[in-house]
């Protein structure tokens, strides 16, 4: 998976969410977002059209995977 595709920020919160299953300090969906919104912003290695490509990705992710764990109101 490419670095800030949609499915790359899909499969880090996957990620989270397995190893929560295995660890007695959990980690939230929400703070995997902030983390990775702040490693966007603190890369230079992109210009800030890319940066903006990597943070639309990032809350694409988002929203797919909390509607794969917690549904939405229409389901």
């Amino acid at each position: 998976m490419k670095l800030g595709t949609k499915e790359y920020y899909l499969d880090a919160f996957k990620h989270v969410l397995m190893t929560n299953l295995i660890i007695s300090e959990s980690q939230s969906l929400s703070s995997t977002y902030s983390y990775y919104e702040e490693q966007i912003g603190k890369t230079t290695s992109i210009n800030e059209e890319v940066k903006k490509l990597y943070s639309r990705n990032l809350q694409k992710a988002f929203d797919e995977i909390k509607h794969e764990v917690i549904g939405s109101p229409e389901d």
